[in-house]
């Protein structure tokens, strides 16, 4: 039985070039071939209720976005009239602007979107959760005094009156707190008051004109300039509960960390196949 002589086919020049092929598909990192990671993806769309503000981190748009795009606390609804709406301390507030540069948003209480605009609906005094939101600076106080008697309307001028919004003979005394006239015995001729803030008081804004217009907030939740400056899209992990920045690749901790070389290579891979086909060759 004769034998075929394999060394010269092993030694023939095409031998090299199939070894270098199978090196160079082996050390292609596998990333390149993988698919987007799919938060970067529903992440980086903002969405709307209609009123043209684009909701992105740290709010999401509950039944609209993942949660996973925004920050816990921080779901929004959206009204009839196309505005998103946030509730704080069970009291529900209208958002009119908001601003992620400065982590702030203006805010009104969603009663005075359901009245007209000539009457001051009964409202509740602001709770916030510390852990969350806090009042902007430079915000002036508003007191709204409801169900007063007779001897508050024969006290106050009745420019110092305004229309409410339950009741045709009903009216509510609204002065600002650093109002010189305003009384300590003021709260014993009226049966409830209300602390407001408002962002804007005085000269042409009159009172129910400052209290439609809100006031402002500040939030607290991770920065999300690092993550967004990278390239990527802010978001939260709700099972582990911490911070994370969606990039094209993968979850990353705080940003997206560029270590891609030219073709996608690893450092050193262009040194390994060159030692490869010299010593195949």
């Amino acid at each position: 039985m004769s034998h075929t002589n394999l060394l010269p086919t092993l030694l023939s020049p095409i031998s090299p070039l199939i070894i270098l092929c199978i090196l160079f598909f082996s050390l292609v990192p596998k990333k390149s071939l993988g698919a987007v990671n799919p938060y970067f993806q529903i992440c980086s769309v903002p969405k709307t209720c209609g009123d043209g503000q684009a909701i992105r981190f740290p709010f999401y748009i509950q039944d609209k976005q993942n949660s996973s795009c925004g920050y816990p606390g921080f779901n929004l609804s959206c009204d009839n009239n196309g505005h998103p709406t946030i509730v704080i301390s069970n009291n529900n507030y209208t958002i009119h602007q908001i601003f992620y540069q400065t982590e702030t948003l203006r805010v009104s209480d969603s009663a005075f979107s359901n009245s007209n605009s000539n009457c001051i609906p009964s409202i509740n005094n602001i709770s916030l959760p510390g852990v969350r939101f806090d009042l902007a600076p430079n915000q002036t106080n508003l007191c709204l005094f409801y169900n007063c008697n007779s001897s508050a309307h024969e006290s106050w001028p009745p420019s110092e009156f305004y229309p409410s919004c339950y009741g045709e003979n009903d009216t509510v005394l609204a002065l600002s707190r650093q109002d010189p006239k305003l009384i300590s015995n003021v709260s014993m001729e009226c049966k409830s008051s209300v602390l407001a803030p408002v962002a804007a008081y005085g000269g042409a804004i009159s009172i129910g004109e400052s209290l439609r217009n809100g006031f402002v907030l500040k939030w607290k939740a991770t920065n999300c300039s690092i993550c967004e400056d990278s390239g990527g899209y802010c978001g939260f992990d709700n099972t582990m509960y911490h911070f994370q920045c969606f990039c094209p690749d993968r979850p990353h901790v705080w940003n997206c960390t560029n270590t891609t070389t030219p073709l996608g290579y690893l450092p050193g891979q262009f040194f390994s196949l060159e030692i490869s086909f010299f010593f195949f060759w």
